[in-house]
């Protein structure tokens, strides 16, 4: 292994030290910062335990808070932060007491108590007045066998539902984060639980006039997807970001962290700076560069962020030979060496188009079967594409 790890590994500490050391170089005034969670490793279940796991938050949790002393960090549960991983109970748990007390300061509000030892999701006020809404998507997680596939686990719909209403009262504006984000994945499947997949969707359509956008990690890839509602019209842009951890189950890809700006009135996101690792020359040099991928204004061309200027640039990535195509598929993987990039075929491309657009299967099946048939491809059965992995995902907001 290099010093900086390599792709069929977790990171080691140096790499962990080496992104959040780059984000403090890269932006050391920014207003907060979003932690998505999977901190723990990939590891099977007879090799670590609770006390293993809860040795790795706290390290996490203090090279946060020792970096960026005067910055809130708004983190969230990745689904291996658990012990066994995947299996979050409603309730209170050890897991749920103990990451309260380590995310304290950053939460910093008692109302929140009861709801974050209940499922470990809470919501806070950022300086500037942007209301965060942390969820703990986990518990819909079609590996969590600690929950029933129906129903609201630790009533986090219940409360979801609450806080986006009085959010509108209150005339707020929303920013959701969370780990695992609704709607499919490159293996054509979603994550979570069919049932709570639809009800999160539903409830997320019906505020979509408070919630400026939604981050999420989950899929060690740089990811975006529009919720629109059902007339086609856009409503919420969603934005996946790349994992720092180089361990792959899909495609090779470096390591990432990006930088948003945003409006800091209205929440609207203007425009994403992503940074990355070239893993290899790292390990080569025995230094960490971290470099500039590209900016979403530059690559795209994109006055902002808003759900109509991302309606325009998937409507453009609908031909797989598209500039915008090309690119999007490069920095999905975030920017390997050219001999390591896989080719996305026909139907890759159809998977990948679909699942920007569609969170329910019955939408996601029709508009993979009209973007095959636009392109005279006739299929007869479709296999999953890709595996997937988990991600630690980290971002800057200024």
């Amino acid at each position: 292994m290099g010093l900086f790890g390599n792709i069929w590994c977790d990171p080691p500490w140096t790499l962990v030290e080496s992104s959040v050391q780059a984000m403090k170089s890269i932006k050391p005034d920014v207003d907060f910062l979003l932690w998505t969670g999977d901190s723990v490793l990939h590891a099977d279940v007879a090799k670590i335990n609770h006390t293993f796991n809860g040795i790795i938050l706290d390290n996490a949790t203090e090279l946060f808070k020792t970096t960026f002393p005067d910055t809130p960090v708004y983190a969230s549960f990745g689904n291996h932060d658990s012990y066994p991983m995947d299996q979050f109970k409603p309730r209170n748990t050890a897991l749920y007491n103990e990451t309260l007390a380590r995310w304290r300061t950053w939460i910093d509000d008692s109302s929140q108590d009861e709801n974050f030892r209940k499922g470990g999701f809470y919501t806070v006020k950022t300086a500037k007045n942007i209301r965060i809404v942390a969820l703990n998507t986990n518990i819909y997680y079609k590996d969590n066998k600690a929950v029933h596939a129906e129903g609201d686990p630790a009533g986090q719909f219940d409360w979801l539902t609450q806080t986006l209403e009085a959010a509108r009262q209150k005339k707020e504006k929303v920013i959701i984060t969370g780990h695992i984000a609704p709607g499919f994945q490159l293996n054509q499947e979603t994550e979570l639980y069919t049932h709570q997949n639809g009800r999160l969707v539903k409830i997320l359509k019906q505020y979509y006039d408070v919630i400026s956008a939604m981050h999420f990690g989950h899929e060690h890839a740089d990811v975006l997807k529009l919720l629109r509602n059902g007339d086609g019209v856009p409503l919420i842009p969603v934005f996946l970001a790349p994992s720092v951890t180089p361990i792959t189950l899909g495609p090779l890809h470096n390591p990432g962290i990006r930088l948003v700006k945003y409006d800091r009135v209205t929440g609207t996101h203007i425009d994403i700076s992503q940074y990355y690792l070239d893993l290899h020359a790292a390990n080569k040099a025995e230094i960490a560069r971290w470099k500039l991928e590209y900016n979403t204004s530059g690559a795209y061309g994109l006055p902002d962020l808003s759900p109509e200027a991302l309606d325009n640039l998937i409507d453009k990535m609908k031909d797989p030979a598209s500039h915008e195509f090309k690119r999007y598929w490069k920095y999905y993987v975030v920017s390997p060496a050219d001999e390591f990039i896989e080719d996305c075929d026909t139907l890759c491309h159809a998977t990948v188009i679909c699942g920007m657009t569609e969170f329910i299967q019955a939408d996601f099946v029709n508009c993979f079967a009209e973007i095959i048939i636009s392109l005279s491809v006739r299929v007869t059965y479709c296999m999953p594409l890709l595996g997937l992995s988990l991600s630690l995902s980290l971002f800057l907001f200024m």
